[in-house]
């Protein structure tokens, strides 16, 4: 085991799109574990839109999630326990942070409360990331507690082919409601479509995403499941059906922009009843264990399908990071930090 453990750190808050001199990738001794902790090797780190929110000094976002200058980033990942101070956790094992703590390095020493096990024979190490991680614990809080999903209901998602929106798509079409997707590019769409069984989706950049919706959902929407925010939720707004509901996760649209982005239609939300909720995964931990049991059984049956992007090298996480930025991002993406993979 190498004694040097390289991590990226913030030095500069980002203003608009993070720049590579935001970041900074250094080389510093491994920490060693305390009482009930151990030393994991980091194999997977899952970047999301979400972590452009931690890189902010946002108002309201609370101090435990916010990263912090000089710090290692904030991220989710898998590794595989090189050193153990817990009993629960014996070296060899493959763990998963769940509050996000691992951070996008090398090594990272970790409480043994906050971790739990992955196990590579059941489903692929990336998967842990995604449809049986945190966007898939999002996707399904968020479709049928959020925005109490009900059967034969029109919903429509945002970011259909991310690793959140592609998910609970999926989740909508197996609780046999109508979904439609919204995506940037037709080969997006033809993926939500061909790959995952939407009914439709629309391609957002390829014209009058009004008029679309208009054709598709002729009697409203009945369940609004956001990633992105800004012109999207605007334009979705208008063509809520009565006593619609919207469950926001994300807002993509937002996360790089210099100033807060308008809303001209939010009197729709009086005029046509919605109930409107921002949700947060942090916040709904005691709907976990069913989210999981959920998830696991749909995967295994072929009903719930994923895909992980994968790009290797800890090197290469500022560009790859800016893929999510860029609308090159199709499912769940990650990186990989070390080669030694199961």
């Amino acid at each position: 085991m190498s004694e040097l453990n390289r991590q990226w750190r913030l030095i500069a808050r980002p203003v608009g799109l993070p720049k590579p001199t935001d970041f900074e990738l250094v080389s510093v001794p491994i920490e060693r574990p305390g009482p009930d902790e151990v030393l994991v090797k980091i194999v997977y780190v899952s970047l999301a839109p979400g972590l452009r929110v931690y890189m902010s000094a946002a108002k309201g976002l609370e101090d435990k999630y916010a990263a912090k200058t000089g710090a290692p980033i904030r991220a989710w990942a898998i590794g595989r326990v090189v050193e153990s101070r817990s009993d629960r956790f014996p070296v060899g094992t493959y763990v998963r942070d769940r509050p996000g703590n691992a951070g996008i390095q090398d090594y990272s020493v970790l409480p043994a409360t906050t971790l739990e096990v992955c196990d590579p024979s059941v489903v692929a190490l990336p998967a842990y990331l995604g449809v049986l991680g945190t966007q898939g614990l999002t996707a399904h809080i968020g479709m049928l507690h959020i925005g109490s999903l009900k059967a034969h209901e029109t919903v429509v998602v945002s970011g259909a082919a991310g690793g959140v929106g592609s998910i609970a798509g999926q989740i909508g079409k197996i609780k046999n409601a109508r979904v439609i997707g919204i995506a940037g590019g037709s080969d997006k769409c033809r993926y939500v479509t061909n790959e995952l069984g939407f009914d439709a989706c629309l391609d957002y950049k390829a014209g009058d995403l009004d008029a679309a919706l208009t054709d598709m959902c002729p009697q409203g929407i009945d369940l609004f499941f956001d990633n992105v925010g800004g012109e999207t939720l605007d334009t979705c707004l208008s063509h809520m059906a009565i006593n619609g509901r919207i469950a926001i996760c994300g807002a993509t649209a937002a996360y790089n922009s210099a100033a807060p982005l308008p809303l001209k239609n939010h009197i729709q939300i009086l005029n046509r009843q919605l109930r409107v909720q921002g949700f947060s995964y942090y916040a709904n931990a005691d709907k976990f264990d069913e989210a999981k049991t959920d998830l696991q059984a749909w995967v295994r049956s072929g009903r719930l399908k994923h895909f992980e992007d994968v790009v290797v090298g800890l090197e290469n996480f500022y560009p790859t990071f800016m893929k999510l930025f860029s609308g090159q991002t199709v499912g769940k993406l990650v990186l990989q930090i070390s080669d030694e993979v199961a």
